[in-house]
């Protein structure tokens, strides 16, 4: 069968020369259907349908076929006159072949269109790809930035260290002082305190000195006052 299908093909083809020159004729030996796919042939007196499909190159195998396929029953009933309908092979071999190359251009079109799909793919990878190697170049440029300011911001930073212990240094003499300066005031102001306790105790008792005084000097002149008057009178 995949060594007669060519050489029918071969004989279709053929035919088909031989319809395009004999269409110049009076009367063609076969004519072609309006969609190109059937030959038509009308039978002539004496032809039989097995001679028939030898001619069109049909092989003895596919003759049942072919005869069931015209609905010929018994081959020695038909006429002249009868037409047969065989398959153009060459116009099916065009039509399959057309359809396998339209198949193999959608499936090019796919794989184009995937592919492509694919293409974009990959530059968008190769964009960010591109992007990250970016950000990584800044990243390096930064770390080597820092890295070259490191010795000098450790510099600084034992600097700032130094000073801020001088300060802390500075700030717990001063709060040295300054508990020394509350407990001296404390001190100052309980001996202030004694001192003018004893200033108060001092004035307190010197008035009493004082208020006893007055009271025996009121009591002198009390005791006194009688006699000077009996000395007046005596002496007038």
């Amino acid at each position: 069968m995949p060594q007669s299908r060519p050489k029918r093909v071969s004989f279709f083809a053929a035919a088909t020369l031989l319809l395009a020159v004999g269409s110049a004729a009076a009367e063609p030996l076969f004519t072609l259907s309006e969609d190109g796919k059937t030959f038509l042939y009308r039978a002539r007196p004496g032809d039989h349908p097995g001679v028939v499909a030898e001619m069109f190159g049909i092989p003895s195998r596919d003759v049942p076929a072919f005869l069931a396929a015209n609905g010929i029953s018994d081959a020695t009933k038909v006429g002249a006159g009868f037409v047969y309908h065989i398959p153009n092979a060459a116009a099916r071999a065009l039509a399959e072949r057309t359809a396998a190359l339209e198949g193999e251009n959608t499936r090019l079109k796919r794989t184009a269109g995937e592919e492509a799909a694919k293409a974009e793919h990959l530059a968008r990878a190769a964009e960010e790809a591109r992007a990250e190697k970016a950000r990584a170049d800044s990243r390096a440029t930064q770390l080597a930035r820092l890295e070259r300011l490191w010795p000098w911001a450790k510099a600084t930073l034992t600097l700032l260290l130094a000073a801020a212990a001088g300060a802390l240094y500075t700030a717990f003499a001063a709060l040295r002082r300054r508990a020394e300066s509350e407990r001296y005031t404390h001190s100052l102001g309980n001996e202030l305190e004694e001192k003018r306790k004893a200033a108060l105790a001092e004035r307190q008792e010197s008035a009493r000195h004082i208020l006893d005084l007055e009271r025996r000097i009121r009591t002198l002149e009390a005791k006194l006052s009688p006699r000077a008057v009996l000395g007046g009178r005596s002496s007038s």
